[in-house]
């Protein structure tokens, strides 16, 4: 018995002393408060070689410690990486070192703005600079915001409005309501505009099909897409946004919003609060719009120019939208991480009222 007890000693002090193997100290554990501020959160501290149970005098201890010494010159394991999150990712743009909580502007000013959701961004059009951030540069999951980046790529492989092509069995996706079936003969237009309008994932896994491609080569066009675009930090393992590994940042999904949002065929279908056709056969269909903000503007003086929403549960609720004035002054707003639905619109009209001075 004395024998296990003494390896089971060995190992655990091993990994109590490991952190000197890093060449330092682990830092101490931060507050909770500190982590929803975006500081990274500390391990406990190592347990001290004085603090150690057995004598120092002890030939054993003498032996764990030899043991701990030798244990200093071994490398560190590699930490394994999530599919499609094996290229790092790129160094912060210039104005990322600014604060992450505040406003940017000529101005050192910052205003008071505790955005209640894991990531987000106003974006300022006029000089294509961040006015309002929280973590900008995080990486984080971005469900069905990938249908913007669907259907801006479909653009360039669209087989015409018109086509029309027969839902399939590889066409059905789970999540949310089921409003297309197997035999469904449906027009491209009529796919194009429930993946948008309605964030249907079937519909958006048949317009990709239509094009005559796999989901997966869809998928690396869209990637290929947004490297020439200069999105260094989003990448994309599927065209719907069912999978966690769909990622992007509040400020690269501005920079693409305000690119995909400008697209007249795209502008027309996010704007639209309700979408009805008729399937070849007769069938009727209608959708509505998951964008309740469409709802809520034209206010004050501010028209909402589209946006889409996107959910799993990996990602919270999360929210792209554009906004004009009468002035003319235009700002893509991000949300990511939201805690429910109703909290990426109502934070979003709240960033509205943050840079237009209004209440929506």
């Amino acid at each position: 018995m004395l024998i296990p007890a003494a390896i089971s000693l060995l190992i655990s002090s091993i990994f109590l002393n490991f952190g000197l193997a890093a060449g330092g100290a682990f830092t101490k554990p931060q507050k909770a408060e500190a982590a929803e501020a975006g500081r990274v959160l500390g391990v406990i501290e190592y347990l001290a070689e004085e603090n150690l149970l057995v004598e120092r005098e002890d030939k054993f201890n003498q032996a764990i410690v030899k043991v701990i010494e030798e244990a200093k010159s071994l490398p560190l394991p590699a930490l394994p990486q999530l599919p499609g999150l094996e290229l790092p990712l790129n160094s912060l743009p210039p104005d990322s070192a600014k604060p992450e909580n505040g406003v940017i502007r000529d101005n050192p000013e910052t205003v008071d703005f505790d955005l209640p959701a894991a990531n987000g961004v106003i974006f300022d059009l006029q000089n294509d600079q961040l006015y309002f951030a929280k973590r900008p540069d995080r990486a984080w999951p971005i469900a069905s915001i990938t249908k913007l980046f669907t259907a801006y790529t479909f653009l360039e492989y669209n087989p015409g409005w018109e086509t029309v092509y027969e839902i399939k069995a590889e066409d059905k996706r789970e999540g949310g309501r089921i409003y297309l079936f197997t035999g469904d003969k449906v027009k491209v237009k009529d796919l194009f505009y429930f993946s948008l309008v309605g964030s249907d994932n079937t519909a958006t896994a048949a317009l990709v099909h239509s094009t005559g491609m796999s989901e997966l080569e869809f998928a690396q066009k869209i990637n290929d897409k947004n490297k020439n675009l200069g999105l260094k930090n989003t990448r994309l393992a599927d065209a719907v946004g069912l999978s966690d590994n769909n990622i992007s940042t509040a400020r690269e999904i501005a920079l693409f919003a305000k690119t995909a949002l400008a697209e007249p065929e795209i502008s027309r279908a996010v704007l639209t609060k309700k979408y009805e056709f008729t399937t070849e056969q007769g069938k009727r269909k209608s959708i509505e719009s998951t964008d309740q903000l469409l709802n809520v503007f034209p206010a004050n003086g501010v028209n909402i120019l589209g946006g889409k929403t996107g959910f799993i549960n990996s990602s919270g609720y999360g929210l792209v939208s554009r906004f004009k004035d009468e002035a003319g002054k235009e700002i893509v707003t991000v949300v990511l991480g939201a805690k429910s639905d109703g909290d990426r619109f109502a934070l979003t009209r709240k960033m509205v009222e943050l840079y237009y001075g209004a209440k929506p």
